[in-house]
């Protein structure tokens, strides 16, 4: 007697139309492959030739796609609260917040004279170095001035000649 109240349910494997978005049953509708290798299920003739001749489904009433987006619900536009960016400053690395906010808060006047004597700090000793390295070309010239350079092999030559 429960069995059959209850009866058990087939289960059925179905398929979407690509066009349509309807349900094809097993045995019924057209597969198609396209050449990317894709198989599309289409419910009927109609919905692969619409496809075929590159029709639009939004645009036929008849399509489950275009009732979805015709569905009463979605002529009510409800207005999305914006969200407000809100900046965050974080600490970082050698510095802490209040460091932060105390260079944030300094004033472009007194930033100048600190980054001018920054930028001739780096450029006094940039010059320092240039000169370093003149007076070292110079003392190696100074050094080389009574010797001229013989390559190796006539160096054995005349070694071997004696």
């Amino acid at each position: 007697y429960f069995a059959l109240q209850n009866p058990p349910k087939m289960v059925v494997k179905t398929d979407l139309c690509f066009f349509t978005e309807c349900k094809v049953f097993p045995g019924h509708g057209i597969r198609f492959v396209r050449k990317d290798g894709k198989i599309l299920t289409f419910l009927n003739r109609k919905a692969f030739s619409l496809h075929m001749q590159r029709k639009k489904a939004q645009r036929l009433r008849w399509t489950l796609v275009w009732r979805r987006k015709h569905k009463a619900t979605a002529k009510k536009i409800v207005k999305k609260k914006s969200k407000k960016t809100v900046k965050v400053v974080r600490a970082i690395a050698g510095l802490s917040l209040d460091d932060l906010k105390k260079r944030r808060d300094v004033k472009p006047a007194s930033r100048k004279p600190r980054k001018d004597a920054l930028i001739k700090a780096v450029k006094a000793r940039k010059k320092s170095k240039d000169e370093r390295k003149k007076t070292k070309a110079n003392f190696s010239k100074a050094r080389n001035v009574g010797f001229v350079k013989v390559p190796k092999a006539r160096m054995k030559m005349r070694t071997s000649q004696r």
